[in-house]
């Protein structure tokens, strides 16, 4: 199993984010949720909030809008109307 997964973060506007990870988590629509190399497929809306993520001892955060998150084994890939740098 891979230690690291691709995370892409999109607006209507640009690429925000595009890079390998080793965990995340952000608010969807039935709480706060997370994120690490293998996870299972799912769906979620995504709500108003921050978005943390890691790779290797760096982490970062971003301020999201309203929008939608698939994810799979290897990507998550969300789709917003606004992302933020913190």
């Amino acid at each position: 199993m891979a230690d690291t997964f691709l995370l892409e973060v999109v607006t209507p506007q640009s690429v925000v984010v595009s890079s390998d990870v080793e965990e995340m988590s952000a608010q969807g629509a039935d709480g706060e949720f997370g994120v690490l190399p293998g996870h299972t497929f799912f769906f979620t809306q995504i709500t108003p909030g921050e978005l943390m993520y890691r790779f290797r001892s760096t982490s970062r955060s971003l301020m999201l809008g309203e929008g939608f998150a698939e994810i799979t084994h290897d990507r998550v890939t969300i789709l917003v109307d606004s992302a933020k740098q913190e």
